[in-house]
């Protein structure tokens, strides 16, 4: 096996390797065919093997080497070599956590779901080992060693050693036994409370699939402004409605309408934009409007509604044309009237997209963006990863039909288009999707939030509710692991917002006052970074400064100016 040097290990004067479990397997079956080695057994959320010598000199290393080679031959489909580090990680970890139970007189009882450690140093007539459980005592002992023995027969009635798979080793977030990473090949829910350390994971995510070139392009739908702050200079930043359009009237008529029905009952249900949701006769009509369709411009749509309401006479169709139109005035925005996509955009690996303005302006505007522009771009999105943060406002339960997104979820895995979905609440995400993604980190929750999600996981909601930041469990197919986000660091904001610096100092000649507003304000500097908003302030008689300092207050003054230039009234 190729990998057997690098994961040999001397300890003392043992010769050891680790194991990770690839497949569930009963390790009595594993322990009753090995020779000439000694087994510890790990059985915890995960299982691991550990193989070893009782001793070690140079004139048996070949003969150690050849038992161990084949043992991993025989079972080479349900173990796999772990790294040496990984290896004393599992030895430090179970060192602290686990105790030696006295069985000399009486073999406990040992049932599935037990974190337990059984150790056999040599089978015969009497088998010898030791057991040891999760908990504290003064009896810590080595797990390597036997002190006890016992019939096999009596060993296997007691002890239940079920061992479950174990992820491999990596480097973005840390369990029990040794830091693990999480499955960049499929799509992934993230899921938690506000602060529990989604937004963290998801940069990190990002993070990672940048150095290690992972895919040909991201694309980051950021909801508040703080991945664009993030990662400015490391990729293009876009502003819906100034260098990024995505005009859902391109689309082919049954898709515009089915999207535009989709947006529009996401905003109603989610942020009350209306009070009810998209009814059939309503449907119809925008149907209607679609074939009339001229121009392909909302302003051109509107028209098309006008145009039916001279027509009707009866009260229900001329209140779903009222209905109609009131919905599709929110969407005549400049982000919604053209597709436009800089070539800088087109070019970059990295794109975030903004949604911050957009957002303040437009829930349903917001969410008709996100789902056009993916529908448009589908052709460009082969090896792609795409993250949407708060996947809630697109991809609620209450839609009716199947969005771009749940088809990217269905079908993109074949073009190795990935989706990141981030979301405060299960609740509020269509069941099907969770049940097709099947693949989990949940941070802390509450309430029914932690009962949706236990059920995902299988395990209690109490091990949810309990968790602190950066806490989480990860699931995947074969596994569900406690573990912690290990941070980065703190984040330096004036380091990394250079660009907002660089453009902030052009406009303002006071070096000073830059660095004093970027360091204090972080995030909330975010729409001041638009250069259109500066420029029609100044237009209108603001100094930059009164422009910044209305940008951190929020003043309503401030979201008059990016209104006019997100709307295109500039």
């Amino acid at each position: 096996m190729s990998n057997l040097s690098s994961s040999l290990v001397k300890i003392g004067n043992r010769l050891l390797i680790g194991l990770r479990v690839r497949k569930p397997i009963n390790a009595w079956d594993l322990i009753q065919s090995i020779r000439g080695v000694r087994l510890t057994v790990i059985s915890d959320e995960v299982g691991f093997v550990i193989l070893h010598t009782p001793y070690h000199a140079p004139l048996f290393t070949n003969l150690h080497r050849e038992r161990i080679r084949q043992v991993l031959n025989a079972w080479q489909d349900y173990l796999e070599p772990i790294p040496t580090g990984a290896t004393l990680n599992i030895l430090d970890s179970t060192s602290t956590q686990f105790t030696r139970i006295d069985t000399a007189h009486e073999i406990p009882q040992v049932g599935v779901g037990i974190a337990k450690i059984i150790t056999i140093c040599g089978l015969g007539n009497a088998v010898s080992y030791s057991l040891f459980l999760r908990g504290s005592g003064n009896s810590r002992g080595d797990i390597l060693s036997c002190s006890d023995k016992a019939p096999l027969t009596s060993l296997r009635r007691g002890v239940d050693v079920q061992l479950k798979p174990a992820p491999r080793p990596g480097s973005m977030i840390m369990t029990r036994y040794y830091p693990v990473d999480i499955d960049m090949g499929r799509h992934l829910v993230i899921l938690g409370a506000t602060g529990s350390g989604k937004t963290t994971l998801a940069r990190k995510i990002v993070s990672t699939a940048l150095t290690r070139n992972l895919f040909s392009r991201i694309v980051i739908f950021d909801m508040s402004g703080e991945y664009s702050l993030f990662f400015a200079g490391r990729g293009y930043v876009a502003i819906p409605g100034i260098d990024i359009a995505a005009n859902p009237l391109t689309l082919p008529k049954h898709r515009a309408s089915e999207l535009l029905a989709s947006a529009i009952q996401a905003a109603s249900y989610m942020y009350n934009e209306d009070n009810e949701g998209f009814t059939f006769i309503q449907l119809e009509i925008l149907e209607r409007a679609l074939e009339r369709l001229r121009d392909t411009d909302m302003q051109g749509l509107y028209r098309a509604l006008d145009e039916l309401g001279q027509e009707f006479r009866r009260n229900d169709y001329l209140n779903a044309v009222a209905a109609v139109r009131r919905r599709i005035r929110r969407l005549m925005v400049r982000a919604l009237m053209r597709n436009t996509l800089s070539s800088d955009a087109l070019g970059s690996r990295l794109l975030i997209i903004n949604m911050a303005p957009l957002y303040y302006l437009s829930q349903v505007a917001s969410v008709t963006f996100i789902l056009t522009f993916l529908e448009l771009m589908r052709g460009r999105l082969n090896n792609a990863l795409i993250v949407i943060d708060e996947a809630h406002r697109v991809l609620n339960r209450y839609v009716v039909g199947e969005t771009i997104i749940e088809k990217l979820i269905r079908e993109g895995r074949h073009d190795k288009a990935l989706l990141t979905l981030i979301t405060q609440n299960p609740l509020d995400l269509k069941h099907n999707v969770l049940d097709i993604v099947g693949h989990y980190v949940v941070f802390k929750l509450n309430g029914k939030s932690a009962v949706e999600a236990s059920s995902l996981l299988g395990i209690d909601n109490e091990e949810l509710i309990g968790l602190r930041p950066l806490e989480l469990y990860y699931h995947n197919t074969d596994f569900t692991v406690r573990a912690y986000l290990l941070e980065d660091g703190d984040y330096d904001y004036a380091e990394a917002s250079s660009t907002i610096y660089r453009k902030l100092l052009d406009r303002i000649n006071d070096t000073n006052y830059v660095r004093a507003v970027i360091k204090r304000f972080g995030r909330a500097l975010d729409p001041v970074i638009v250069p259109q908003v500066l420029d029609l302030g100044s237009r209108l008689g603001y100094d930059v400064k009164s422009i910044v300092e209305m940008a951190i207050r929020r003043d309503p003054r401030y979201m008059e100016l990016l209104s006019r230039v997100v709307i295109g009234e500039d």
